[in-house]
């Protein structure tokens, strides 16, 4: 019975080849045939394949959301993809993101003293991973078909709108030794209070860490040629420490907010605000959406210097979103 089924397949197979090769001879053309051109047939076999399998052909969509956003926005104009805002914040605003990189950018668009302004819409993106280089904020630029990463936005701002006057070099602060105050102070910010904030979240990122000025050690110093992925990368931190010194940073910045003066003034007496309101406020701003028991929000009560500069920031900002 097993040689009677072999048999059967074997004849039923070499039926086959016989229709795949002439119906493949039958697309090449005739030698003798004088015509200059030759029309190819697809063989039976392919056709009848496809007769039970049709090919199904859904219509194409290759725009890219981020580029739909900004067609009816006009020429000139930019989009800034940001964090997603916080509802939950005693100086909410709708635009406002609540991430201290996205506000801060935001507000350097918002806060640039040039003659003519950056036009600039905000929104939400909410895959922070699929942006450039996986991070936000992110610049999309219609008229060139291009989306800056994180990094490239700043000199961008700065080669686009430069700033004027004679103390440009300066960031328009009234003199070199104000603008080396106004770097020593973004020093502490971005040295000190951030990495203060990022340990007070309630989930902070894996990558922290990487935003102190120099990473701390592993713990317990171990050392290995083996690489993290095998055997991890938890750091060892004194996060009281780390706290401590951002509840000094807010201590010192509520002596400092009143100017030499004690008037209400912008950073470091300066006539409008610039770049150092943009970082100072942005991350004052982040710090009052901490849980009411974190050291670093109860640090922020009875700062009312510190309250009205940053309401007076927002405002200035507000007025041109």
């Amino acid at each position: 019975m097993s040689i009677i089924i072999v048999s059967a397949v074997i004849s039923s197979v070499s039926r086959l080849l016989d229709v795949f090769i002439l119906d493949a001879l039958s697309t090449f053309p005739d030698p003798t045939s004088n015509m200059t051109s030759t029309i190819f047939t697809a063989p039976s076999w392919y056709k009848s394949f496809y007769n039970l399998f049709p090919l199904v052909t859904l219509p194409q969509d290759d725009e890219l959301e981020w580029k739909s956003h900004a067609k009816p926005l006009g020429e000139n104009a930019a989009v800034l993809w940001i964090h997603p805002s916080s509802s939950n914040h005693p100086y909410h605003r709708s635009w406002l993101s609540s991430n201290p990189a996205s506000v801060r950018t935001q507000l350097l668009f918002l806060l640039r003293q040039t003659a003519a302004q950056p036009r600039v819409v905000f929104r939400e993106w909410p895959n922070e991973s699929s942006a450039p280089k996986s991070t936000l904020p992110a610049l999309h630029l219609p008229s060139q078909d291009r989306l800056l990463s994180t990094d490239e936005i700043r000199p961008w701002l700065e080669a686009t709108y430069p700033l004027e006057g004679k103390n440009k070099d300066w960031q328009n602060f009234p003199s070199q030794s104000t603008y080396h105050s106004a770097l020593a102070l973004s020093t502490l910010i971005t040295n000190q209070l951030l990495p203060a904030y990022l340990a007070s979240l309630p989930s902070r990122p894996s990558n922290w860490y990487l935003y102190f000025p120099t990473p701390p050690p592993l713990w317990a110093g171990l050392t290995t040629p083996l690489p993290a992925s095998l055997t991890g990368d938890e750091r060892e931190v004194d996060e009281e420490e780390v706290i401590r010194k951002g509840v000094e940073v807010i201590d010192a910045l509520e002596g400092i907010v009143g100017g030499k003066s004690g008037e209400e003034k912008w950073m470091l007496d300066a006539k409008a605000p610039g770049a150092l309101d943009a970082l100072i406020a942005s991350h004052i701003y982040v710090l009052f959406a901490l849980p009411l028991d974190s050291p670093l929000r109860e640090a922020l009560d009875g700062k009312k210097k510190l309250e009205r500069y940053l309401e007076r920031v927002l405002e200035y900002a507000e007025r041109k979103v």
